[in-house]
């Protein structure tokens, strides 16, 4: 992606034309894998031949089995086109899953004089379409002139601040926190690196306090966007603003209040129980819509455990204590389980907790795979465990194939594997996974070497 696609200001610089070719390039394939992905996956015929019949509108409750729909349908006459609102209810013979997802948190609610600009705002939803339209209807700037203002640095706000540079525009990320602040402190100072080895302006432990479009227009006609932060005298421009600020469970206008669903008033989701019924027989929700951690794959699970518990009479946990993230920069940053901070913090007194946890720590430099790539200059994997039973608590790794890597040692700890019997397990060379169990063969040595008086006088005895 790097070289093919302009790479930031690390790429060789190209005249604005080419660039232009190029971005029109890269939107006709964004366009067509999203088709793609839609027609194969969950566009309405696939549903159907899977046989979900499919009612397409606003669902509003009117009970505990009875969902209402409205539908706007557009009818073309003699005189035209025109939209009528239709209204038809369904009933539910054993149960409802509420699975309405989450949209961007409002960033009005934060950043004054956002609702005021002369250049609107920017989302996760929109972000795309509308840096493509940009690109096209302003001529007058170059594309590597123009400056995109991120605010945010969880996983999207990165991800998304990576990419627009690679684009070939000039961004400013800033945080109100370290970047991906959930992970290990470890994987935010090295993204932040990378970033800034990309050309990107980080600013973390500041906040946007408030936006207003500059009285000067710029050489194309524009008004640049002057950006304040709380604890900075620095005033800040850009020609956009892209709020990666968080995001809220869908949960207004469908009657859960009317049917005493609860709403969790610290996350704005819906309260479920941990087989993801609400407090209402019969209703369940699932994935982003209930406050939980908001990934994907997590919400399939609980969709497919929420149905399962509508229709069969035992039923299963959908709410998991850990589930295996990534963030997908370039490299990767992916997380399971604890970090060495809350390892340590669950395990009491620093004294206690520096003799119970162990880390087992490798960077990419020390990885043949990634040497060969020359995918080496950041990165690693950084496994915790229990210094006695070896039982693994968590994992941050920060690599080329981070999501992938992960998911195995997630697979052991759920099998409830020790971290060094991964040394018995066979990878093949050269892979970034290898080192897994090469870092676990470090461990099982170190455990053989320690036990060497008891092996030497069982072998003595004759066992």
């Amino acid at each position: 992606m790097t070289e093919q696609y302009g790479g930031g200001n690390t790429a060789p610089t190209i005249d604005d034309a080419s660039m232009r070719k190029m971005l029109r390039g890269v939107k006709k394939q964004v366009d067509e894998n999203r088709d793609r992905i839609y027609q194969e996956d969950d566009s309405p015929e696939v549903l159907q031949a899977l046989g979900i019949d499919l009612a397409q509108g606003r669902a509003y409750f009117r009970d505990a089995r009875t969902v209402e729909v409205t539908s706007n349908d557009e009818v073309v006459g003699d005189n035209g086109s025109k939209t009528i609102a239709s209204t038809y209810q369904l009933h539910a013979k054993y149960g409802i899953v509420v699975a309405t997802g989450a949209s961007p948190r409002n960033p009005m609610l934060d950043i004054a004089g956002l609702d005021s600009l002369t250049t609107p705002f920017w989302t996760y939803e929109n972000v795309w379409e509308e840096f493509f339209t940009s690109i096209e209807q302003n001529q007058q700037q170059n594309v590597n002139q123009k400056k995109v203002i991120v605010v945010g640095g969880g996983p999207i706000g990165c991800e998304l601040s990576q990419a627009i540079a690679r684009l070939g525009c000039s961004v400013i990320l800033v945080s109100s926190k370290r970047l991906i602040p959930e992970a290990d402190a470890d994987a935010s100072i090295e993204l932040q690196k990378v970033l800034e080895k990309g050309g990107i302006e980080v600013i973390c432990n500041q906040r946007v306090v408030s936006v207003i479009s500059s009285s000067k227009s710029g050489a194309d006609g524009t008004k640049p966007i002057q950006v304040s932060l709380d604890s900075s005298q620095e005033t800040i421009y850009g020609d956009h603003i892209l709020a990666a600020t968080g995001r809220l469970p869908n949960t207004q206008n469908m009657g859960l209040n009317d049917i005493g669903v609860q709403i969790n008033s610290d996350t704005n989701g819906i309260q479920v129980d941990d087989k993801l019924q609400t407090c209402v027989k019969g209703v369940y929700a699932a994935g982003d819509c209930t406050g939980d951690r908001q990934f994907t794959h997590y919400a399939g699970y609980q969709g497919a455990i929420a149905a399962r518990n509508i229709l069969l009479p035992l039923k299963d946990s959908g709410v998991l204590s850990e589930v295996p993230s990534t963030t997908f920069t370039d490299p990767e940053v992916a997380s399971f389980g604890l970090t060495e901070q809350a390892a340590r913090a669950q395990c009491g007194d620093k004294k206690k907790g520096a003799h119970e946890i162990s880390i087992a720590f490798r960077p990419l430099s020390k990885i043949d795979r990634a040497i060969c790539e020359g995918t080496d200059a950041h990165g690693f994997i950084k496994i915790v465990y229990k210094s006695k039973s070896k039982q693994i608590l968590g994992a941050t790794i920060m690599a080329p194939a981070a999501g992938e890597l992960i998911s195995e040692l997630a697979v052991a700890k759920d099998a409830k594997l020790s971290f060094d019997q991964l040394a018995t397990v066979m990878h093949s060379y050269p892979s970034y996974s290898i080192a897994l169990q090469q870092m676990a063969a470090d461990v099982y040595y170190d455990k053989l070497k320690k036990n060497k008086v008891l092996y030497d006088i069982l072998k003595k005895t004759g066992l």
